[in-house]
């Protein structure tokens, strides 16, 4: 539980300017993307930033036009979608939240097959799922393709964010010894980006 936390706390550190911004922000206030993936981090914590994140997810949507960050909002609505999952009591609505968010993430992964972070948002919602949903296929296929992928987006993400991934991918996935010598040289370098 306390690398899920130090994973999510990192997604707090990514910043990515929002092309919406219909008025200036406050200085040091969170735009665009660090601020969903802040209410995301939020959400983990508590049921009540669910509605808030999904929220400004939609605000965000309605205003970009650029195709990756809005395939990177879709996969936040499957991400909160699943923590409604998670906080959940009444079991038959835990698994209709469960299936609804895995679907929205598997269709978008489907498009998008190369997109790390929609990638790393359904590899933590799954790592940790029971093994009886049956979501080991998927766990698998996310460390493989981010063990492919993350030595070459090294610069899309701040590098607190970027080593606490490439961290969680070397010590539970299953890289070959030629991704795993390119991620750390990876990990290496980016210690210098900080």
């Amino acid at each position: 539980m306390k690398r899920i936390a130090i994973l999510l706390s990192a997604l707090l550190l990514m910043v990515f300017a929002d092309s919406a911004g219909a008025q200036a922000p406050m200085p040091g206030a969170r735009t665009g993307l660090a601020q969903v993936r802040h209410l995301y981090y939020e959400a983990v914590q508590s049921e009540g930033a669910i509605p808030r994140g999904l929220a400004e997810v939609e605000r965000q949507r309605a205003h970009t036009r650029d195709a990756h960050a809005r395939a990177t909002l879709t996969a936040y609505v499957g991400a909160f979608t699943l923590l409604r999952a998670k906080h959940g009591v009444w079991p038959p609505d835990r698994l209709r939240h469960t299936r609804r968010g895995l679907a929205t993430l598997d269709s978008l992964i489907t498009e998008h097959p190369d997109h790390a972070e929609a990638r790393y948002l359904r590899l933590m919602s799954c790592y940790y799922l029971p093994r009886i949903l049956g979501r080991g296929w998927s766990v698998r296929d996310d460390f493989a393709a981010l063990s492919r992928l993350l030595p070459a987006v090294r610069g899309d993400y701040p590098p607190d964010l970027y080593q606490a991934i490439v961290r969680f991918v070397l010590e539970n996935g299953q890289p070959s010894p030629e991704q795993r010598a390119a991620l750390e040289a990876s990990l290496h370098a980016s210690l210098g980006d900080a």
